[in-house]
């Protein structure tokens, strides 16, 4: 589990960013320490700078012994507790040597220096081992007096690099904190993320296996896992849906041609074993033919609804102008029904277009004129009309025919499904299979209603104006 873990691209991801985290918080944070030792550094000066200036105004006014003085009640009254004064001739002592050697000072200049404090101050009757205070660094103004007389100002360093390294001890903490904290945090990360992975895992697992029901875990998160999921079931359903189709399909279609087959065998070895005349054969041969004719119309039928569903010519979609489509079919269906007895009107008043394939859409208006054909009785009437509301076109069919039951009208649409009244009649079972693949590829829908006798097919597609001349009727 623990490989598992280190191996997920979340928790990689979450060391990869707690590291860049780390690297640009130890960046901030040391610019923020740097600047820091700075303006301490600075203020110190400054300090060091005011307090020099307030003993020069004194040495203006009062020269040398009033310099003394001043620094020796300084020295009584504590406040050298953060200053430091030395006055010494450079005869006897030379600071400039001892802060900057080798630099050349004149009458009335300043530098700065960090230095020890035993270079600068020393304590002869010291007890031993009480100078090593005096080893920690100072920082000192030194300032040349006339007269050969130099005056320094110092002030002791070890509370200042304290407070920075207090400061610096802090910055490891938090740098390490941070590091810790975002480090646990892609761990946490990566634990839920391996759980829904392993959890999409199974379930594939056992989709694997041969179980299609299995769906994909949603959770109430809508995350990205859970969309995923969604879509993956989604999938799921539509294969789970065509797997159930194509064994339905299959067992029909050993069902249905199995008859046929039979028929075709039977004919051929009767025609072997019996001494046919010339005629005889020619009538085995015909029925034979015949046979296989159905045989092949039930695969061209299969051919067109594995087109239709598979929208692989829908780049040849042109606009349709419904009104001469419509009356075009209305025309040659009204004369089979005069010839079979049977009333048939057709009502579209307008022109509107709907984009789609005209071999397609005529096969499935002719599927169903044929039904409504075949089930009408003599003396029967077939009503085929035309509406529009808003984007939409409405056709409806409507016949007095035996109809179909309602708890049979969505299952007419499965494959080589036939009722019990259409078993008498020529077919396969699947032309309305092939309607309903056509006008769903067409983003339209199918309906059956009742007639009052007989059935309504109500059809629905979107409607659009033309946007080329390549429209058909």
């Amino acid at each position: 589990m623990r490989l598992r873990l280190v191996n997920t691209t979340a928790f990689r991801l979450s060391l990869i960013y707690a590291l860049l985290f780390s690297l640009i918080s130890t960046g901030a944070i040391s610019f923020l320490y740097w600047n820091s030792a700075k303006e301490i550094r600075n203020q110190t000066d400054y300090q060091l700078r005011v307090e020099a200036n307030a003993l020069m105004d004194l040495y203006d006014t009062g020269k040398i012994n009033a310099l003394t003085r001043e620094m020796n009640q300084l020295n009584i009254d504590g406040h050298s507790k953060f200053f430091l004064y030395a006055l010494q001739t450079r005869d006897k002592l030379d600071f400039v040597e001892q802060i900057q050697p080798g630099v050349d000072l004149q009458e009335g200049g300043t530098i700065y220096g960090t230095v020890p404090l035993s270079s600068v101050v020393t304590i002869p009757d010291a007890p031993e081992g009480s100078n090593e205070q005096f080893d920690q660094p100072a920082r000192v103004l030194l300032t040349l007096l006339p007269d050969g007389y130099q005056m320094l100002v110092g002030t002791d360093l070890v509370p200042r690099q304290q407070l920075l390294k207090r400061m610096l001890n802090v910055i490891i903490a938090l740098i390490i904190l941070v590091f810790t904290l975002a480090l646990a945090g892609g761990v946490l990360i990566g634990y839920s993320v391996l759980h829904r992975i392993n959890s999409v895992r199974e379930t594939a697992g056992e989709i694997i296996e041969g179980d299609l029901s299995q769906r994909m875990q949603v959770t109430q998160k809508n995350d990205e896992f859970d969309r995923l999921s969604i879509v993956l079931n989604t999938m799921l359903a539509r294969i789970e849906q065509l797997m159930q189709s194509m064994h339905q399909v299959t067992d029909n279609l050993a069902h249905d041609l199995r008859n046929p087959l039979n028929r075709l065998r039977n004919r051929l070895e009767v025609s072997l074993i019996e001494n046919l005349d010339r005629k005889g054969y020619q009538q085995v041969q015909q029925e034979a033919i015949q046979d296989i004719d159905d045989i092949i119309r039930t695969f061209n039928s299969l051919l067109n609804i594995a087109q239709a569903e598979s929208g692989k010519h829908d780049n040849d979609w042109t606009s349709i102008d419904l009104k001469p489509f419509i009356e075009e079919l209305a025309e040659l269906y009204s004369i089979v029904a005069e010839e079979s007895g049977i009333t048939f009107t057709n009502d579209i008043k307008e022109s509107r277009y709907i984009l789609g394939d005209h071999q397609l859409l005529a096969q499935t208006f002719t599927n169903l004129l044929d039904n409504a054909m075949k089930f009408t009785p003599e003396g029967g009437t077939i009503v085929m009309t035309t509406r529009f509301e808003k984007q939409k076109a409405i056709i409806e069919i409507a016949d007095s025919g035996p109809g179909i039951p309602e708890d049979k009208r969505e299952e007419v649409f499965e494959r080589f499904i036939r009722l019990d009244s259409a078993r008498s009649t020529p077919g396969n079972g699947l032309g309305l299979s092939l309607v309903k693949a056509v006008v769903e590829r067409h983003n339209g829908t199918i309906e059956f209603k009742d007639n009052h006798p007989g059935l309504r097919t109500v059809l629905t597609f979107n409607t659009e104006q033309p946007k080329n001349k390549k429209a058909t009727g």
